[in-house]
């Protein structure tokens, strides 16, 4: 495969090579993570960039000039990247934390539909008939947590006995996991294995719904941003298998140790997690009511948010930091120029 190629995602059932897999876990085509340098990272990443821009109507050639969340939560806490951006402005889509980061943080918060919701909705806006088989979202690591599993063995064996309507089954990997060989350390399991490409690429966003929309059913063995996705494109998921035991090292959010959810949300925030957990535990073929109207909150849909006033807001950030916009690109062009 020529580095950074997509694969054929109609043959994704069949899982991709060591080769692809480390490929596609890396940015390596100029400009694939952006035409113009990264005011925030937490609205470029996972594709945030180039979804915002799209319901904004705002060009590729200027920054975001504000922050936002950085997936999907289901806690509420305002992280300290967060609070300490030096942009005003912050787009959520919780909005019990958007109605903290105003009261207790001074933002400018907005409590605005998921941006991926609209490009979902106008670039995959229909499921495939012919979806077959289930995609398993492993649980992934970051630089300071790494999940645990008593009995990783025992959990891929159960996948690989589910019904016969969920099968085959097929694990997708985040990038992170993929650059820590996490992908061959799975391979003595037989089980297919693909990813939807690098976070800090504008294209995650396509490989990730073009990799879904192969799969009749989708799992994991935790909740996630995938969770909300899925469930929102109307793929039934379901939570299989143990929950994993998260290890944090050398965080400057969290404590060490073993994961504590009150690091993350207050006892309502935990509390709704765990009625979810329970709405999902269930293997299932249909998605409930009350689950679709969970992760439609947490998505933000019901935001009162129009995308008129949301690009205004995004464009009159750019008024705001027009000053910036050039300092920005040099910076860029001097790193260029000191890696040649």
């Amino acid at each position: 495969m020529i580095k950074n190629e997509i694969p054929n995602y109609a043959a994704a059932h069949l899982g991709y090579s060591d080769e692809e897999l480390q490929a596609l876990s890396k940015v390596s085509v100029k400009f694939e993570s952006g035409v113009v340098p990264w005011a925030t990272w937490e609205s470029e990443n996972s594709s945030f960039g180039k979804t915002f821009r799209e319901w904004a109507h705002y060009p590729k050639i200027f920054p975001l000039f504000f922050s936002s969340d950085h997936g999907v939560h289901w806690e509420s806490r305002c992280w300290p990247n967060e609070i300490n951006s030096p942009y005003p402005t912050f787009f959520t889509w919780n909005r019990k934390k958007n109605d903290l980061m105003r009261r207790n943080h001074n933002k400018n918060s907005y409590h605005i539909p998921h941006p991926w919701i609209n490009y979902r909705k106008k670039h995959f806006p229909m499921l495939p008939d012919n979806r077959l088989g289930t995609l398993v979202f492993f649980p992934h690591s970051n630089a300071t947590t790494t999940p645990v599993y008593a009995d990783l063995d025992q959990y891929i064996n159960d996948l690989k006995s589910l019904p016969e309507k969920y099968q085959p089954v097929v694990i997708c990997l985040l990038s992170d996991d993929i650059e820590k060989e996490i992908h061959k350390k799975l391979r003595k399991y037989g089980v297919p294995l693909v990813t939807a490409g690098a976070l800090n690429s504008q294209g995650f966003v396509d490989r990730f719904y073009s990799l879904l929309y192969q799969f009749k059913y989708a799992s994991s063995s935790n909740i996630g941003s995938h969770t909300f996705y899925i469930l929102e494109a109307g793929i039934p998921f379901f939570l299989y298998g143990p929950y994993p035991e998260y290890h944090i090292k050398g965080s400057d959010a969290v404590k060490d140790g073993k994961q504590d959810l009150r690091d993350y949300g207050d006892e309502e925030d935990i509390k709704n997690l765990e009625k979810l957990k329970e709405l999902l535990t269930p293997i299932t073929d249909t998605i409930s009511p009350e689950v679709s109207s969970m992760a439609m909150e947490y998505l933000g849909i019901n935001s009162k948010m129009s995308r008129f006033n949301g690009a205004l807001i995004i464009w009159m950030q750019l008024v705001f930091h027009l000053d910036e916009v050039a300092s920005l690109v040099l910076g860029r062009i001097r790193k260029s120029l000191a890696r040649t």
